[in-house]
């Protein structure tokens, strides 16, 4: 019986942390998919924001049956894809399609105090995303 209570407990607690990590992610999905583009910096580098010799992409995300992806605009001609977006309380991660990049999964942060970049990782090839509209 102390078994089963604690399982159930176990399930309750789980379902409710559950539960409140949506409404953020799902304000996370908003701000991605609001503006229609957005651009994507990437650099080596130790800088806070992006310099003048970050690579640049054209970056959009939309939901596409029932996920979150994003993908490169314009798209490329081959080798293109769309990369599913895995969304957490405070950011997402997503995956390359660029096998050259060792199918790495950068982490992007939320920081709501940043309205240029509101979106960065901390790794030591960085990633910033700015909106375009």
């Amino acid at each position: 019986m102390r078994f089963l209570l604690m399982s159930l407990l176990g399930i309750f607690i789980s379902s409710a942390c559950h539960a409140a990590d949506d409404p953020a992610a799902e304000r996370i999905k908003k701000i991605l998919t609001t503006p229609k583009s957005w651009t994507m910096y990437l650099e080596h580098t130790d800088a806070a924001t992006p310099g003048e010799r970050a690579q640049k992409f054209g970056w959009q995300y939309l939901e596409q049956d029932g996920k979150l992806v994003g993908r490169r605009v314009p798209r490329l001609a081959f080798g293109d894809c769309d990369s599913e977006i895995t969304l957490r309380a405070d950011g997402f991660t997503f995956r390359w399609c660029d096998p050259q990049l060792g199918g790495a999964s950068p982490s992007l942060r939320y920081d709501q105090t940043d309205a240029k970049y509101p979106f960065k990782s901390i790794e030591p090839r960085k990633i910033w995303l700015q909106a375009d509209d």
